[in-house]
């Protein structure tokens, strides 16, 4: 068969293994609201039955397996789009989080039988190892011979984060040992010293890691905006941004590590940037204003001149190089021979802006909140940024990013902990209460703004409005870590 006839071929079977996995997802979710015999269940059982049964009749069976954090469709890898990203997400998460690594259908399946399974998986514990073997036993036991389930397989090279506070404490180790990293490799650059680029790649990779498996934690801590390590902390935090960007648009593990490198070193050149320069409280003259434009060209001779960097070198020449151009080429340096900004530079590039406008500076002690920062991208998208990536990165931060600050409806004030996975809900986080006391405000419960109210069905909480931390006194990393 020629090799574009197969490409074409694998890519329908990754877009249908996709869209059986939203159907599946949809009547995994309605098991924890709906009972077996509700209208509902029924439709979200028979859209499952619309892909999978024709499957089965041209192939002889579906078969649905988790290897790592990818997810398998009769042998072809299912490829995560922006689109789809959330969804595929979340199902491998309850999937992990119940030990169920393979789902087989061996014949044509009936909405009976298909629903039976999902009730049994909805009802697991979560981390037993012999999940596998209940469903088998169950499904035996009701004569559902034609379906089979098997154990998620571990992978030694790999972290697999069961507990969410487990992998929280990880990727505060990190993202705080990441801080460090930045600061060492940097202070050896300036005094000339030999720098310790393998324990970089190892933090990278860990990194990685953690976003591959769960983003929120990570994605909370880039929040902080250190004032006094503003350097070392935005570094991280660009680096963190742009393997979350790279990871919902399908680049490859190995090359994530790279990106996320290439977003911690991006500003390397700012180690030749006196510090009276970086640090001016007013406004900059010309000449300084040419020194501080000069510190991607800088940043990429220096890149060149060490051996260290191996065959990460041209990703990091790129992001020290095209951090500061724009989509439309404007920006800074000038090019005397017009090129594309490469993938990689388009997103440190939006990942820079998003992460240097959130913060404080020394001539910016109240920086711009996270609503006004995105509403300035996808104005300037297609021109400063790439379009697509624009409505990535909102999609991934969120209509009310975490960290927000927000009124609700019952004039609480709470801060964003958690973004939902369902598009729809986006709308709709899970927010930290606060409570004022002795003179600060605390922490309480948190409330999730899907919930409702039984009795009237509407929505306990909604959000009126954000408010900006900074008036309050409120530094909101404090509430996320």
């Amino acid at each position: 068969m020629p090799e574009k006839q197969l490409s074409t071929q694998e890519d329908l079977s990754s877009r249908m293994g996709a869209e059986f996995v939203v159907r599946l997802y949809r009547l995994l979710k309605g098991t924890a609201i709906y009972d077996r015999n509700n209208v509902v269940m029924d439709q979200y059982a028979q859209e499952c039955l619309q892909v999978l049964n024709p499957v089965v009749q041209s192939e002889d069976h579906l078969f649905l397996k988790i290897v790592r954090d990818n997810l398998f469709f009769n042998n072809v890898k299912i490829q995560v789009r922006a689109d789809n990203y959330p969804i595929l997400k979340a199902f491998l998460m309850e999937m992990k989080k119940r030990w169920i690594g393979e789902i087989e259908f061996s014949e044509e399946v009936n909405k009976e039988h298909l629903k039976e399974l999902l009730f049994l998986l909805s009802g697991l514990e979560e981390n037993n190892e012999g999940n596998y073997l209940y469903v088998t036993k169950q499904l035996e036991y009701k004569d559902i011979g034609h379906i089979h389930v098997g154990k998620l397989e571990f992978f030694k090279d790999e972290e697999i984060y069961i507990d969410s506070e487990d992998q929280k404490r990880r990727s505060k180790e990190v993202y705080f040992k990441s801080i460090n990293m930045v600061k060492e490799v940097m202070e050896g650059i300036k005094s000339q010293k030999v720098v310790n680029i393998r324990k970089a790649k190892r933090l990278m990779q860990n990194a990685v890691n953690a976003i591959m498996q769960d983003d929120s934690a990570l994605l909370g801590l880039a929040n902080i905006k250190n004032y006094d390590e503003y350097t070392f902390n935005h570094s991280v935090n660009v680096a963190i941004y742009a393997i979350a960007i790279g990871q919902r648009i399908g680049i490859p593990k190995k090359h994530l590590s790279h990106l996320g490198m290439a977003g911690l070193f991006h500003d390397i050149g700012k180690t030749r940037v006196p510090k009276e320069i970086l640090n001016k409280a007013g406004k900059l003259n010309a000449e300084e204003w040419e020194v501080i434009r000069a510190h991607p060209v800088v940043g990429a001779e220096m890149v060149m001149r060490m051996k260290e960097w191996g065959e990460l070198s041209t990703r990091m020449i790129t992001g020290a190089f095209e951090h500061h151009l724009r989509y439309d080429l404007s920006g800074y340096p000038r090019l005397t021979r017009k090129k594309k900004v490469s993938l990689f530079g388009r997103i440190i590039t939006l990942a820079d802006f998003y992460d240097a406008l959130g913060r404080p500076r020394v001539y910016n002690r109240f920086p711009y909140v996270s609503e006004k920062i995105l509403g300035l991208m996808m104005e300037r998208s297609g021109k400063d940024f790439d379009a697509i990536l624009v409505k990535v990165f909102v999609n991934m931060i969120g209509i009310f990013p975490l960290g927000t600050l927000v009124l609700l409806n019952t004039n609480e004030m709470g801060i964003v902990v958690q973004i939902q996975e369902e598009a729809d809900l986006i709308d709709r986080p899970k927010v930290a209460l606060l409570f004022y006391k002795e003179g600060q405000y605390r922490k309480g419960k948190v409330a999730d703004l899907t919930e409702k109210d039984e009795t009237t069905g509407e929505y306990k909480w909604k959000i009126v409005k954000t408010l900006d931390p900074n008036e309050y006194s409120i530094n909101v990393a404090e509430y996320l870590i």
